[in-house]
């Protein structure tokens, strides 16, 4: 059953970024026979635009917008800033004043880079934060910059830590302090104000290119995804995706190291075998 799509939108990792692998063929070839059809398809990540550039040559998606940090900005083709949301200030004090008080890793997104602090918490910073920022701006354990620069137009704030028990913990004390709390690992809690979010992000971007949500398709798999899926016609959860994304998915398929963003898109939205 073709299934008549006009916009794409997929997380990156986990769903077409397999942990320490690459975008596949088969996905390159999803996303130009989509725009062949004029079918957009929009990078919809936590991550900041420095850590996008090379997932976005990848894939084939530079002539398209992209969401980043969890749907606090929409970036155009060219860089520039279409939509951006920040926390409210009230939020961004709850947090960091309930951050500071657990011994984990807290980054702060703001339109100019990532700023860190605590980093010693991990034991592997190093790695993480190359992940995080790529080519970006990155402020790393200097606390005064932190506060004076890192806590005003606050994209996102992030706590991280390897020790499970203490992650319940902050995010039950996370939860109290009025501010939106989501996750997409383990290891790591993700704050932004209510309102806010990757379904509020593609909301607006649709809404400009006439489109409504329910004919678009959207790719995730953990829990910072959540509204993405909820907002649109069409959930799909690849098949290493949390029981929680996949219970409210139309459409559950195979593993991201598997092609399963790839294989929908070629049986159910283009109708054409996948090469």
């Amino acid at each position: 059953m073709t299934i008549p799509i006009r916009l794409l939108a997929s997380d990156v990792d986990g769903t077409i970024l397999p942990r320490g692998g690459a975008i596949s063929s088969a996905t390159r070839r999803a996303v130009a026979r989509c725009k062949a059809r004029g079918i957009p398809f929009v990078i919809v990540s936590g991550r900041w635009i420095g850590a996008l550039g090379d997932v976005i040559r990848q894939a084939g998606t530079e002539d398209q917008p992209v969401i980043i940090v969890n749907g606090s900005a929409v970036l155009g083709p060219d860089g520039g800033v279409l939509y951006e949301r920040f926390m409210e200030p009230e939020h961004v004090a709850r947090v960091y004043d309930t951050l500071r008080r657990f011994d984990v890793q807290i980054n702060s997104y703001v339109p100019n880079g990532l700023y860190c602090l605590n980093t010693g918490a991990l034991k592997r910073p190093s790695s993480m934060l190359s992940g995080y920022m790529g080519t970006g701006r990155l402020v790393v354990n200097d606390r005064a910059a932190f506060e004076a620069e890192a806590l005003d137009r606050v994209y996102k704030l992030e706590g991280l830590t390897e020790d499970a028990a203490m992650m319940a913990e902050l995010r039950a004390a996370l939860r109290e302090t009025g501010a939106l709390v989501t996750h997409s690992s383990p290891r790591n809690v993700e704050l932004m104000s209510p309102g806010m979010g990757k379904a509020a992000a593609l909301r607006w971007l649709a809404g400009r290119l006439g489109i409504g949500l329910e004919d678009c398709m959207a790719f995730g798999d953990n829990a910072n995804d959540l509204d993405l899926l909820t907002a649109v016609g069409w959930p799909v959860a690849v098949g290493n995706a949390t029981d929680e994304v996949k219970a409210i998915a139309r459409i559950v398929t195979d593993a991201d190291v598997d092609d399963g963003v790839a294989k929908v898109i070629f049986r159910q939205v283009l109708e054409e075998d996948m090469p």
